[in-house]
């Protein structure tokens, strides 16, 4: 029988929840509760597709709007979450899943699908690669969640907090006089993201004289592009540059790497665009290296 594609629904989640298991080997419950809570919150950020045979699922697609990570100014849908039943496969259900989600993005004026592999996943690979994906002009960089050594100096470090949802304008500013440009649409719905979406709140402004000179915003959602242990995603770091070369981008990471060492997530990741140099000297310094996952990226035409 062919497959049917459809919304997925919240009635689906135990399918959805027994179908990731029997792919993937482990039961992700947590991961798709929290998708399926914020796509209720902010259903139009949010696409998700099955496939089903009859009464039954044999596949679903869980994905997000994105635009304004990294740095990247383009819109675009990231692919997050993906599985066929392994007894349906080549069968055409994830081809049709698929093309679902392209007409939804053109639907709403987005250009570009992305998402991550790693590079040993041969299927997925082959998947992607039949799907006219090609390898995004981006490199991942991670660190294992190790705690930093204590700098041995008399210096204080700068203060570094929890981010809070007051501090949007402040972000706002710091990111034009970085960028250039008014991000504030970006920057809202990102603070929305990490204060209300990420399982664990791990994202941090940079303080001094009790205002906000720089931040760090980051999610850590237990599943995806396939993680199987806990993997926090770095999105967006900035400081003033009025106040660069202070340490606060340091103490931003340190600060990071403490609390996530605390909640035993074992790797830190980000992407970074080839031409982002001072960044990527940064980021060295903070002991990132290149991942062994793959950023992948589809045009829409």
């Amino acid at each position: 029988m062919d497959a049917t594609v459809r919304p997925l629904t919240a009635a689906d989640f135990e399918a959805v929840v027994a179908l990731d298991a029997r792919i993937g080997g482990s039961v992700r419950r947590g991961y798709f509760e929290k998708r399926l809570h914020a796509a209720l919150r902010r259903p139009r950020r949010h696409f998700q597709v099955a496939a089903a045979a009859g009464d039954r699922l044999i596949g679903f697609v869980l994905a997000r709007k994105a635009g304004g990570e990294y740095g990247d100014p383009e819109g675009a849908v990231v692919l997050e979450a993906f599985g066929v039943d392994p007894a349906g496969r080549h069968r055409g259900a994830g081809r049709r899943m698929l093309a679902r989600l392209e007409e939804l993005a053109r639907e709403r004026d987005i250009s570009a699908l992305v998402t991550q592999a790693h590079w040993r996943e041969h299927g997925i690979l082959r998947f992607l690669d039949a799907a006219h994906f090609e390898l995004a002009p981006r490199r991942i960089l991670e660190r294992p969640v190790q705690r930093l050594p204590v700098d041995d100096t008399d210096t204080a470090p700068p203060l570094v907090r929890n981010l809070r949802d007051g501090d949007l304008e402040a972000l706002v500013r710091i990111d034009e006089r970085i960028t250039g440009q008014d991000r504030g649409d970006y920057l809202r719905r990102k603070v929305d993201e990490v204060l209300h979406e990420s399982a664990i709140q791990v994202s941090l402004v940079a303080e001094d004289d009790g205002f906000p000179v720089g931040f760090a915003m980051a999610r850590v959602d237990f599943g995806d592009f396939g993680h199987l242990g806990a993997c926090a995603s770095l999105d967006t770091i900035g400081v003033d540059p009025r106040f660069a070369r202070h340490g606060f981008a340091g103490a931003l990471v340190a600060q990071m790497i403490e609390n996530l060492a605390a909640l035993h997530v074992e790797r830190l990741e980000t992407e970074v665009a080839p031409d982002a140099f001072e960044l990527q000297r940064f980021l060295h310094r903070s002991d990132f290296a290149p991942s062994q996952r793959v950023a992948f990226r589809k045009v829409l035409a």
